[in-house]
């Protein structure tokens, strides 16, 4: 039996022109056989090697893909509050076109949404990432507790995916940009805010082809200052 609720499901993209139709033709096969109603929300970042022409010729064959373009590429972080910010079905996640997070594995978790509101998937294991990867993952965690001690309480990894009710958006969109805590805020927001925050373990799937962009001294900085910058407003009450 199908799925009741909705889905709507945020895939931001970079440079994947060879993966792209593959990859959204598998997922949408999948979604097709679990949910009796769901869409793609594919944003484009700024890609630069055809990939905007695959995934806009995808959007116009199937009324269940929609596509969205960032002109120049502004990280991942942004792609996703764009796709966040159209959604229209009752759950919302997001998740990378080599999917970290096995498609399949999806309709399980939309079954925990029942008591809470928003769902932190974390990774049991992240086997696949570089020594850089390891350490500035293994610093933002620190930081992260460092900084909000009480709200990063019982969750590790906030930098995974996640599943939200659609209601909620609005609530604890973020001010953040920067790729690594874009999302650590939207869940610390809301715990703040008082909605039913849970967190489950599940599979970790390292991508086999390509390489993934983030670890740049840029995003590191940029993480850093929006995690100082929720700090502050978060003590002057402002969320």
């Amino acid at each position: 039996m199908k799925f009741t609720e909705s889905l709507s499901l945020v895939i931001p993209v970079y440079n994947e022109r060879n993966n792209v139709e593959t990859a959204v033709n598998h997922c949408t096969k999948i979604l097709q056989k679990e949910f009796e109603d769901f869409e793609i929300i594919l944003v484009n970042d700024g890609s630069t090697d055809g990939t905007a022409e695959v995934m806009e010729a995808l959007a116009k064959k199937n009324e269940c893909i929609h596509f969205l373009n960032n002109i120049i590429n502004l990280n991942q972080g942004i792609s996703i509050q764009r796709g966040f910010s159209v959604a229209k079905k009752n759950f919302v996640m997001h998740n990378g076109i080599d999917f970290p997070l096995a498609i399949e594995h999806i309709p399980s978790l939309i079954e925990k949404m029942i008591e809470c509101d928003v769902l932190v998937i974390e990774r049991k294991f992240s086997s696949g990432y570089s020594i850089l990867r390891h350490i500035t993952s293994i610093g933002n965690r620190f930081l992260r507790r460092l900084l909000f001690p009480i709200l990063s309480k019982e969750i590790r990894d906030m930098n995974f995916t996640q599943i939200y009710r659609r209601t909620t958006l609005k609530k604890i969109m973020p001010l953040a940009k920067s790729p690594a805590f874009t999302t650590p805020e939207m869940i610390l927001k809301a715990k703040l805010c008082g909605l039913r925050v849970k967190s489950i373990l599940a599979d970790y799937h390292p991508r086999e082809t390509g390489k993934g962009a983030f670890g740049k001294p840029h995003d590191i900085l940029w993480t850093i200052y929006d995690m100082f910058r929720f700090r502050v407003k978060s003590l002057k009450n402002l969320y």
